[in-house]
């Protein structure tokens, strides 16, 4: 396969840095995403013909063309393609300046940019933070609720000054604390035939129909052990990207979730039970990670005391949901 050559306007003047407003590559970007000047103008809230002289602009500066036509399809030329990663990498730092200004201004010194899933927000850092800040410290939390698989990324890149995830990996420029493991649960209505006390066994669930969870999720993961250790497959009525989302489905009765035991805890409310499974396969494994070579500000590591602190106080309280104890590998 021979490689992509970028073709630059030789009249094109030489960029530097600052002559790249985020603005343009947000419009190129948008306009992508949503395959459409019009729906992009909306997104954005500008005109179509500013979203389309951001994109001329754009193509001006960095000499290339970014954008064709083909059959009423917004594509990105073989030029564009080659640049993305860094188009996406130049939007997302530009979007990581405002969000820490607007923290910074705001909470001043104290702010803090953590990457988690909902649960573990929940039932570990609000309650830390809630704490820390009866203390008297002025600490300004935001939390940037993401999907696991872009939780390394986020860290290393500075994006954020710690995460909770369960995602597990081998990266040596991050330090990794593990926190605890949560057994997977069944989710369903009161009134569902699976409703009941104590555990359910796999083989109980699998004839029912499950809300599937988004991909590269711990849920989705341990679904996928499942069906492993069964030797069989579930069938799916439905699939949501989000918690929230889940829950509300699972209410309507569209199908039965099977997440971790503090997602579950957390979304069987108001019509909803959660049970145990019983099986020792598919536990949530949740740890704690930072950039290994960079110093944690005193109100980071403070909060990540706490953090520990609550999971050893989950732990007492839930022997039979959590354990404190690493998996085998």
């Amino acid at each position: 396969m021979n490689p992509i050559k970028i073709h630059y306007n030789r009249k094109a003047p030489v960029m530097r840095r600052l002559d790249l407003p985020p603005k343009l590559v947000q419009s190129f970007l948008t306009v992508l995403r949503m395959q459409s000047y019009t729906q992009a103008a909306h997104t954005l809230n500008l005109t179509q013909p500013a979203v389309t002289q951001h994109i001329s602009r754009l193509e001006e500066i960095i000499g290339v063309r970014l954008i064709e036509r083909s059959r009423g399809v917004v594509l990105p030329t073989a030029e564009a393609q080659a640049l993305m990663p860094e188009l996406e990498r130049f939007e997302q730092s530009a979007k990581l300046l405002f969000d820490k200004a607007r923290a910074v201004a705001e909470g001043g010194q104290n702010s803090l940019q953590i990457a988690t899933p909902t649960s573990l927000v929940a039932h570990l850092l609000a309650p830390a933070t809630a704490e820390i800040r009866r203390s008297g410290t002025g600490l300004f939390p935001v939390f940037r609720e993401v999907d696991d698989h872009r939780v390394y990324d986020m860290v290393r890149a500075g994006e954020v000054d710690f995460a909770l995830t369960s995602m597990t990996g081998s990266d040596t420029a991050l330090s990794c604390t593990f926190l605890l493991t949560d057994r997977p649960c069944l989710v369903c209505p009161d009134d569902h035939p699976l409703a009941g006390d104590g555990s359910v066994s796999l083989e109980d669930i699998l004839p029912f129909e499950l809300i599937r969870p988004p991909a590269d999720t711990s849920a989705n993961r341990t679904i996928g052990i499942f069906e492993k250790t069964a030797q069989a497959e579930f069938t799916y009525a439905a699939e949501a990207s989000r918690l929230m989302t889940m829950e509300a489905m699972a209410r309507a009765g569209l199908g039965v979730l099977i997440l971790p035991a503090l997602s579950a805890r957390l979304c069987a409310h108001s019509g909803l039970v959660f049970r145990p499974i019983d099986t020792d396969e598919g536990w949530r494994s949740c740890q704690l990670i930072r950039q290994r070579h960079v110093r944690p500000s005193p109100v980071a590591h403070q909060v990540m005391e706490g953090v520990q602190n609550k999971v050893r106080a989950l732990e007492m309280a839930m022997p039979e949901l959590l354990s404190l104890h690493m998996p085998s590998p």
